[in-house]
């Protein structure tokens, strides 16, 4: 009977020693654990300090919406705040229900530093720079938000239809405002007929493919205009020389 009770606790002090040799934390629920070594879990493989076979889970049993943080720090500047991490937010935007805006949080994926927005995902949109990217009214109809600038060497356009380009201008038939009218537009408006003014290019921002289909519109008018021009002057020149 000693030797069993002799055996047990002698097991019973390796198990704990083998343990203390891979684990050093309070012995608790709640205190920290450190690991000098390397860690893998369902796989052999000792590559990075964490391996891990298959998936990592990361949840909350908290009502609303938790943020869930995988942060990375500096080396220089280790017990500081991370230098880029990858989390989850709860985004709160608007939706209008029987013509009342009503509060709604979705989960958003942000991606960057602790203080910009460098990516954000979120109902099947990106935000690079912003997370503004579903409470806005005209958001339906884009996937891809950007704050600031964009540099880039190609941008290409597709065009859906063959009448959604300007060449309609050119067809027979085609009711070219006379120049009188178009003189006439200008000084009681200030602008150029369809083209938008300055205060509704401020307020709604322009489409870049409708407007340089506008654009195209417009040069093909003044060639028509230019055209027709050319026809009176040399039809002016022709009687000059007749007579």
């Amino acid at each position: 009977m000693k030797n069993k009770i002799f055996t047990l606790v002698f097991t019973l002090m390796g198990s704990t020693f083998l343990f203390a040799q891979q684990w050093t934390g309070a012995n608790n629920t709640t205190g920290d654990i450190s690991r000098t070594g390397k860690v893998s879990i369902g796989t052999a493989k000792a590559n990075d300090n964490l391996n891990v076979r298959k998936s990592i889970g990361l949840g909350s049993n908290a009502v609303g919406y938790d943020d869930l943080d995988i942060n990375f720090y500096s080396t220089v500047n280790i017990n500081g705040d991370p230098a880029h991490k990858i989390a989850t937010r709860g985004l709160l935007y608007n939706t209008q229900i029987f013509g009342n805006p009503i509060p709604i949080y979705t989960s958003a994926l942000y991606i960057g530093s602790v203080t910009t927005k460098t990516f954000v995902i979120a109902e099947n949109k990106i935000g690079m720079g912003t997370d503004k990217i579903i409470d806005c009214a005209d958001c339906a109809d884009y996937r891809l938000f950007v704050k600031d600038g964009i540099r880039t060497e190609k941008i290409k356009v597709d065009i859906a239809a063959t009448n959604g380009w300007a060449d309609y201008v050119f067809a027979e038939g085609y009711n070219l405002m006379p120049l009188t009218q178009v003189e006439q537009f200008i000084k009681q408006n200030g602008h150029l007929p369809e083209v938008p003014t300055t205060a509704e290019a401020i307020a709604n921002g322009i489409e870049l493919k409708e407007m340089n289909i506008l654009l195209l519109k417009k040069v093909e008018e003044l060639t028509l205009y230019s055209i027709e021009l050319q026809k009176r002057i040399e039809a002016l020149e022709s009687q000059q020389t007749n007579k």
